[in-house]
């Protein structure tokens, strides 16, 4: 009687382990040879056509250019006209200038002063000098004191001009004031601030200051703002000022009551 081909699989097994020594150390090997065979085996009994085993791991995958359908099934990728597949082979692209609609490449119409965009899901973009309206590029007036902005989308006015409407008019900077920093509007000088197109002083009662800012004040310690004045905190007994100075609380071991401190 011949030999089955799982026999023949465990004896090479033993002579192999036999040779390096694997037995004495108790390494299963006969039983791991034939167990490979059949897990391989049974991943290629199952693989539909145009599929192979996967690089890593079991199982397996379709090749390039199929994809798998619902029914477990390696089917072709139908590629429309003006299209590539898509870099994982299961899908496909449109090219530059098409995009996609409804299982077709469509040509992307670009309008006059416009030009196709490399950003994903845009399809153009308007020219420099150039705004979007509609389906259309409309150009972008620029008026006197203006500049086309950086972005090319958009008019700013010159240094020393304000944006009104459409027009760049000439900013009147107040007194005790100054352009800013974005050359289009204007500051108030330390010790004033806005009030409409004027900067006003910044009224300091006595035992006040001026904040950082120079736009505003707070009362000394030992002093609360009311309205326009710094009034004096009268500090009860067993009690003390707070670390900010404009308030009181009472020491350890008494508790406020209205305007005293208690016992607790």
């Amino acid at each position: 009687m011949r030999p089955s081909k799982k026999s023949k699989l465990r004896r090479r097994a033993t002579e192999i382990a036999s040779s390096t020594g694997a037995l004495l150390l108790g390494v299963p090997v006969v039983i791991l040879a034939p167990a490979l065979a059949s897990s391989e085996e049974e991943t290629r009994r199952a693989m539909p056509l145009h599929a192979h085993p996967k690089d890593y791991g079991s199982g397996w995958e379709c090749d390039r250019g199929y994809r798998l359908s619902e029914q477990e099934n390696c089917v072709a990728v139908e590629v429309p006209e003006n299209a590539f597949l898509s870099f994982d082979g299961r899908s496909w692209r449109c090219h530059r200038g098409y995009e996609k609609r409804v299982g077709t490449c469509a040509r992307i119409e670009v309008p006059d002063n416009a030009h196709l965009s490399d950003i994903a899901m845009v399809g153009w973009r308007c020219d420099r000098g150039f705004r979007h309206v509609g389906a259309t590029c409309a150009e972008i007036k620029v008026p006197a004191n203006g500049f086309l902005h950086a972005s090319g989308s958009e008019w700013k006015c010159d240094r020393g001009f304000e944006a009104r409407g459409n027009e760049c008019v000439a900013l009147k900077v107040p007194a005790s004031g100054y352009l800013d920093e974005t050359g289009n509007s204007f500051s108030c000088n330390f010790g004033h601030r806005k009030k409409g197109a004027s900067c006003i002083l910044v009224d300091v009662p006595p035992h006040g200051y001026l904040v950082s800012t120079g736009k505003d004040w707070r009362c000394e310690r030992g002093f609360r703002r009311t309205r326009r004045a710094c009034s004096a905190i009268e500090v009860p007994a067993n009690a003390r000022l707070t670390a900010s100075g404009n308030a009181w609380m009472c020491n350890e071991g008494f508790r406020q009551r209205r305007q005293t401190c208690e016992p607790e």
